[in-house]
């Protein structure tokens, strides 16, 4: 990659700075220019008056003389030392025969002012045709001379001067230009990848957008994202995170290269084609063609096939999920916005759905819309504390008792509707709420355990689901310490809940966090065990004390049979790895007693109690106790 754009900013600065300081006269030298100048003078003659009298009154003028009747000698000097000021007698000439002020008018390198001593009226006019910078006739008046040749030295530095400061103005229009090409570049180019902007692509499609009315073609626009892409940029850093986007960008740029032969250049061919980086996170790459929206399944693939090749960064390798939402025009919007809103709406369909295309659809605006609501009411629902939870039993299989509660966020609204927790936990973790949202679940669970205690429940333990971003935050463990604390309880006394997704990555971040946990005593399950997407590899890895198998698995218990070998199998596992098993979702006798016969430990669901409040589980709980005692 080249410089850094910062660098070349600083660069131009620099480069413009310095040219401009060459126009400008320092306030201690402003006279030097147009006070009264000190020269040099070369004085060439054969008469004696004025080779005793000239250097004289020059030398009143500030003007140090020399005096050289010999032509040969005089131009021998002329190479050594350039004068200032040069006053030859017409009449002398060189060895080929050429008067020595021609010589010197006619020399390209000669920076002096010349003054031409003349004895006649001929020789003046020969002088005048020359180019003399001034003339002078017998008898010789040194004293008017000498001023004018004082005044053709100031002219002279005056000309040096503008000159100077000319050539300075040139250099610095010259920087100033090409700094202004690089920032409208800057403006129009994202750095790192070296693709249009999000700026520039919206040119671009609205230009392609009036093409399309002109010429009746088509247009998609194609937003492209990646699952986890955050995660990759928080394990190995953003420098690493810009080569990836680097090697991205000229992948597209391939597949735009290749988009005339894949998509039919017969009667569906390719019109325009324009890649660009919108942010981060996410490409954007626009489409005209002759053909229908059936045209774009190759190209597709093509990048489904190409972006999801794994890529090699400094001995790692990435793998990256591709998500492409596709909006087309006019079919989807008719603006230029609302064409680029709705394929970054499919876009995030495709990544919810774990990657692969999406073509957008209305109802996937109702949907945004409703997470935009959901996100403005959460942040009013943490103020005005409409969040609560609820408990569930965990249930002993052998003995019956309940060993433990499960505390579940719930959510009802002044009107008194419910907002479910699939929703709105999903909105927490991708608007930044969840850190918050999960401090009042794991303090008011604490709480709640500790009130109940005071009354003499002796509950062994509480529950409390965490998000893989609480265990990313600063100080997480710390927290927890701070809150256990603050109820009196003890680090046995609490287990944390993380899902499989969460934990199940190979995340060394996430695995030292939980590892703190462990060592303070906090218990650790992995919650919803089957569902993740990840290497089983890693659970050995992880310090949890705790399996849980998820409900879908248990639900098809008794009639499938793969579900009952899948059980047997998760429970078979945890045992192996010297892990508590929790069976989740449990609903009938039937599902229980498979459960028991397969060695789990521990169930809840329906069968025992659904969620209940903080009053009627306690309520149940002592039921339990006094039944089993």
């Amino acid at each position: 990659m080249s410089g850094s754009p910062a660098k070349t900013k600083v660069d131009d600065a620099v480069d413009l700075t310095q040219t401009i300081k060459k126009l400008s006269i320092p306030i201690d030298t402003l006279g030097d220019v147009f006070e009264e100048p000190s020269g040099t003078a070369l004085l060439i003659c054969r008469d004696n008056d004025a080779a005793k009298w000239g250097p004289r009154w020059l030398s009143r003028s500030d003007l140090e003389a020399t005096v050289i009747s010999d032509p040969s000698k005089a131009l021998q000097f002329i190479e050594s030392t350039m004068p200032d000021i040069m006053l030859i007698e017409a009449s002398l000439a060189g060895a080929d025969g050429v008067a020595i002020y021609k010589t010197m008018l006619e020399a390209k390198d000669l920076d002096s002012a010349v003054v031409v001593l003349c004895s006649n009226a001929r020789e003046i006019s020969l002088a005048l045709d020359a180019g003399a910078f001034d003339i002078a006739r017998k008898p010789y008046d040194w004293q008017v001379i000498s001023n004018r040749a004082r005044h053709a030295l100031l002219l002279k530095n005056r000309q040096t001067s503008l000159d100077a400061s000319t050539m300075a103005l040139q250099e610095a229009l010259e920087i100033a230009n090409t700094a202004r090409e690089r920032l409208r570049s800057q403006e129009s180019f994202e750095p790192v990848t070296g693709l249009p902007n999000k700026s520039k692509f919206v040119d671009l499609l609205r230009r392609g957008m009036r093409a399309v009315n002109r010429e009746s073609s088509s247009l998609a626009v194609i937003v492209i994202g990646f699952t986890r892409f955050r995660l990759v940029i928080e394990a190995m850093g953003q420098e690493h995170a810009d080569r990836i986007l680097t090697e991205i960008g000229r992948r597209l740029q391939d597949c735009v290269r290749n988009a005339a032969d894949i998509l039919d250049p017969v009667d569906r061919g390719l019109r325009t084609a324009a890649i660009a980086s919108l942010d981060q996170f996410r490409f954007a790459l626009m489409i005209t063609s002759s053909g229908t929206s059936d045209t774009l399944a190759p190209l597709q693939q093509q990048l489904l096939d190409t972006l999801s090749r794994p890529i090699q960064i400094s001995g790692q390798t990435v793998y990256l999920s591709t998500c492409l939402g596709v909006a087309l025009y006019p079919q989807d919007a008719d603006d230029v916005d609302s064409l680029l809103q709705r394929a970054d709406n499919a876009m995030r369909d495709a990544q919810s759905r774990g990657g692969g295309f999406k073509y957008y659809c209305s109802e996937m605006d109702a949907a945004a819309a409703r997470k935009l609501r959901i996100e403005h009411l959460l942040h009013e629902a943490l103020d005005r504390d409409e969040l609560s939870l609820v408990y569930q039993p965990i249930v002993d299989v052998v003995s019956g008792e309940i060993t433990a509660a499960e505390a579940l966020l719930r959510w009802q609204q002044p009107d008194g509707s419910y907002v479910q927790p699939e929703e709105f936990v999903v909105v927490a973790e991708e608007s930044g709420l969840m850190i918050r949202t999960g401090n009042f679940a794991l303090n008011q669970a604490c709480e709640q355990l500790a009130q109940w205690r005071q009354r003499g429940l002796l509950l062994p333990r509480i529950c409390v689901n965490v998000a893989k971003v609480q265990l990313m935050s600063s100080g997480f463990a710390r927290s927890v310490m701070r809150i256990l604390k603050v109820h009196g309880l003890m680090p046995a006394d609490l287990e944390l809940e993380i899902s499989e997704r969460g934990v199940l990555s190979g995340d060394y971040g996430v695995i030292n966090e939980l590892q703190e946990l462990k060592n303070l005593g906090v218990s650790l399950s992995i919650d919803d065990f089957g569902t993740g997407d990840s290497a089983i590899a890693y659970l050995k890895e992880l310090p949890v004390d705790v399996l849980k198998i998820d409900r879908s698995y248990v639900a098809g218990i008794i009639e499938d049979s793969k579900d009952a070998v899948i059980a047997s199998a998760m429970v078979a596992l945890g045992q192996r790895l010297k892990l508590q098993v929790i069976a989740e979702g449990v609903e009938t006798e039937e599902q229980l007693n498979v459960l028991r016969e397969l060695g789990c430990d521990a169930y809840q669901g329906y069968l025992c109690s659904k969620p209940l409040s903080a009053e009627r589980f306690a309520a149940q709980f002592e039921n339990s106790r006094n039944v089993n005692d």
